[in-house]
């Protein structure tokens, strides 16, 4: 009883002083720090899309299903006849159609939006799954694969903590969990991209939970 005292005192000593990186933490300290469980930035291949919004319409001529969008300038040059697409909308709920790219606009407008003005090419596409769900007017968003890959940096959903300030992170510097602001970008099922505010090498804290800035906890890497 008297030793576990003695090693609770240590602690607090420690965590009073703000010893921790200055010296290393005994191996009896360590053993009551909380564990957390850390990973670094995985790197994956993404198949970049080209999207826009716009009106579903049904062709008289044949009865194919159309979606007509609205592709910005920047993003034209990657969209090609064939390509295939995702079609998601208000009305479908969490449904999915899938598309492919059957016309591309010859001429560039200025679309207005809320604060600024764009220039848009129309892009034209069928929808290969049609049902009796689809009605003409329907507003929907299209999301066309391209043929462009890039390789990204993500990490879990989990990882990532958000307040008043930002998105970010804590990262583990020796035992001491250290706040690391962060931009996010693309959204995969398995995680988020990180544009910026991390390095190869960092171990994130997963599930930090009620981790605090400068925390001492003891590390157990998965990956």
């Amino acid at each position: 009883m008297k030793n576990m005292i003695f090693k609770i005192v240590i602690i607090a000593v420690i965590l009073a002083a703000g010893w921790v990186a200055v010296f290393n933490i005994p191996d009896a300290v360590e053993s009551f720090l909380p564990v957390v469980k850390t990973v670094t930035m995985a790197r994956t291949e993404y198949n970049q899309t080209a999207s826009g919004a716009g009106l579903i319409s049904l062709n008289p001529k044949d009865g194919a299903w159309l979606v007509t969008i609205a592709v910005g300038e920047s993003d034209i040059r990657r969209v090609e006849p064939g390509q295939p697409a995702d079609i998601k909308g208000a009305a479908f709920d969490d449904g999915v159609y899938t598309a492919t790219v059957l016309q591309i606009g010859e001429i560039a407008t200025n679309q207005s939006g809320e604060f600024i003005q764009e220039t848009v090419v129309e892009v034209i596409l069928k929808i290969d799954n049609p049902d009796d769900a689809l009605k003409q007017g329907y507003t929907a968003r299209a999301d066309i694969k391209t043929d462009e890959m890039q390789t990204i940096n993500i990490i879990p959903y989990s990882a990532i903590l958000q307040d008043d300030t930002g998105e970010f992170v804590y990262v583990l510097s020796g035992n001491t969990a250290t706040r690391r602001d962060i931009l996010t970008g693309i959204e995969l099922a398995d995680g988020a991209q990180v544009v910026s505010g991390l390095f190869d090498n960092d171990r994130i804290i997963v599930s930090p939970g009620s981790v605090n800035d400068n925390a001492l906890v003891r590390n157990e890497a998965i990956t």
